[in-house]
């Protein structure tokens, strides 16, 4: 339990450091302005990224955990040149594992991995300053990632946790980038499938939704396609269905917290939890969610559109599919602090760090308990512990509710 002891402590540090941030916003902002951005930038990235790398994985020598055995193991086979998913188990996309590989080929340890994921995740917030570059001035896209990057959430699931979540927006907007530098729509479609085989299946769980969002479909959608059945042909042709099994797989293991293991118990199991049926159905109320928000939303800019629902789909997903955890936060935390949250209002600011803070400690503490997952209200209190479990399981679930009424009610004033 020491791991979920220092999860806490490191939270109330951020949330403190956040609340220090707030309260001097103005007096902050105002030195922003004068600084260099890219400089500041970096030196808050360093400082927040960096420094804690060497100082506990280096310095200290502290052994990383959670999907970095996976990871790890998965690089290590990527590092020897053997084939995905018919040579070695994988999860996730094809190009992911040798990805992380190429931390392995300087440095053979787990630790070597977080350092890959930090080097993205700064990526990723240099795209989303940038791909908010005409919503937001300097001074609010800065002090945002000063925010960003002092939060538990960004803090713990990248530094500690080495978790590779983001990446999936990072890839997104890069396209979207891509497709605004050049002019043609085409290479945002290429984008999307470059998306898909470096990150992992639920990636594509926002694609319907870009229908109504990207102009000239025909176009991309067939730049896509043509790039698509390369990728999956080659997949086919070396791994023939794995490349789907596999990471289809992944789909059936039952987690918390999510709106099934909050109600399984509730219902004395009636909900039958694991049943491939649910699968299909959050998959589809995931999709049709974000379909449906997009569809209201084809007159608003692209960039908060997108955000919008990019934010809306995924948190769905985060309480609606029972394979679901609230690691998953991490998905869409850069788009819902850049754009949505007020970080005016005291009520948003408060639900916003306590959904950070539930979503870092439960990871922790369910996975030392054993996953957890209970069929009657009897079993949550046959220990103290799994009281605990639950209460940070509804939390989650209320606070991913929360945000997501929020986004949508926000998001249709700005589409009037």
């Amino acid at each position: 339990m020491l791991v979920i002891v220092a999860k806490t402590i490191v939270s109330l540090i951020c949330i403190s450091l956040v609340g220090i941030l707030l309260v001097y916003r103005t007096a902050i902002e105002q030195w922003i302005v004068r600084q260099n951005e890219r400089l500041l930038l970096g030196g808050v990235w360093v400082a927040t990224r960096l420094v804690p790398f060497i100082v506990i994985f280096v310095i200290v020598g502290f052994t990383p955990f959670s999907d970095l055995d996976g990871f790890y193991n998965q690089a290590r086979e990527a590092v020897q040149l053997k084939m995905v998913y018919r040579d070695f188990y994988c999860m996730y996309s094809p190009f992911f594992p040798y990805v992380n590989a190429l931390a392995l080929g300087f440095w053979m340890d787990k630790k070597a991995i977080i350092f890959i994921m930090i080097l993205i995740e700064g990526g990723a917030l240099w795209a989303t300053n940038r791909y908010f570059q005409a919503l937001l001035p300097s001074s609010e896209r800065i002090f945002k990632s000063l925010i960003y990057l002092l939060l538990p959430g960004s803090l713990v699931f990248c530094v500690f946790g080495g978790q590779e979540d983001e990446w999936m927006w990072f890839l997104l907007i890069s396209a979207y980038m891509v497709w605004q530098r050049t002019k043609r729509v085409e290479w945002f479609g290429v984008g999307l499938v470059v998306g898909f085989v470096f990150t992992k299946a639920v990636f594509i769980l926002v694609g319907p939704a870009l229908l109504f969002l990207v102009p000239k479909p025909v176009k991309w959608i067939g730049a896509a396609a043509t790039a698509g059945i390369v990728c999956l042909g080659a997949l086919y042709y070396f791994t023939e269905f794995l490349w789907l099994e596999q990471p289809l797989h992944e789909a059936a293991t039952l987690r918390a917290p999510n709106w099934l293991s909050v109600l399984n118990p509730l219902t004395f199991g009636v909900l039958q939890a694991g049943a491939k049926g649910w699968n299909w159905l959050g998959l589809l109320t995931t999709v049709g969610v974000g379909v449906g928000l997009a569809y209201r939303l084809q007159k608003l800019d692209f960039v908060p559109a997108f955000s919008a629902v990019f934010v809306v789909v995924y948190g769905t997903m985060m309480v609606v599919q029972q394979s679901a955890y609230s690691s998953y936060i991490f998905i869409f935390l850069l788009p819902l602090t850049f754009v949505w949250v007020d970080f005016s209002n005291r009520k948003e600011i408060v639900m916003f760090l306590l959904f950070n803070v539930l979503s870092v400690i439960h990871p922790s503490l369910w996975w030392r308990l054993k996953s957890p997952y209970y069929s009657s209200p009897a079993a949550i209190f046959v220990q103290p512990m799994y009281i605990l479990d639950y209460i940070l399981q509804v939390g989650v679930v209320i606070c991913t509710i929360y945000f997501l009424r929020m986004v949508w009610k926000k998001s249709l004033l700005l589409a009037q």
